[in-house]
């Protein structure tokens, strides 16, 4: 059986709605890039390697500075702008990361809440009363990441073969 790693990262803050005509085209505040930045450093100073990650971000405008900004420092990471994750919910994001080829040993997501911090819940189990992580009964705040290692080939992930191992609020 292969472990994989999966990491879900919420874009940082962004201006607020009705500021674009869009809100696919709302870009990050100064504070969303400080925190974009502040989330990728914390993800190095966690001994997380994404090297060789697969990054699957949506194509949304503040997701996308937020992954360029946080993971800019891993130049072999590969990010992927994928358009479904805009408005996917959390049962779609399920089914694509069952999805992922094996070959995949680390994926990185880049969205938006409610699916993120919903994913997040759904995979984390009872792994959400242990201290270290009850913050995240409270909400998934912009520019949080939560890491799991997965137990299983990609096909099999569910909430008893993800393991919540990395929780960390910018």
């Amino acid at each position: 059986m292969k472990t994989h790693s999966l990491i879900l990262l919420r874009h940082a803050e962004a201006v607020p709605h009705g500021t674009m005509a869009r809100d696919f085209d709302r870009p990050l505040t100064a504070l969303g890039k400080e925190q974009a930045a502040a989330a990728g450093q914390a993800l190095i100073e966690a001994g997380l390697n994404l090297e060789n990650a697969l990054v699957w971000c949506s194509s949304a405008q503040r997701t996308r500075q937020t992954a360029e900004l946080a993971l800019g420092k891993f130049p072999q990471a590969t990010i992927q702008y994928v358009d479904a994750l805009y408005d996917i919910d959390m049962s779609g994001l399920l089914e694509m990361l069952r999805e992922t080829p094996d070959t995949t040993k680390t994926l990185v997501i880049v969205g938006h809440n409610p699916t993120i911090a919903e994913t997040c819940h759904e995979l984390a189990g009872d792994n959400l009363d242990a201290p270290q992580f009850s913050s995240l009964t409270q909400g998934y705040p912009p520019a949080t990441a939560t890491g799991y290692h997965i137990e299983s080939d990609w096909t099999g992930l569910k909430t008893d073969t993800a393991e919540l191992v990395y929780l960390k609020i910018v």
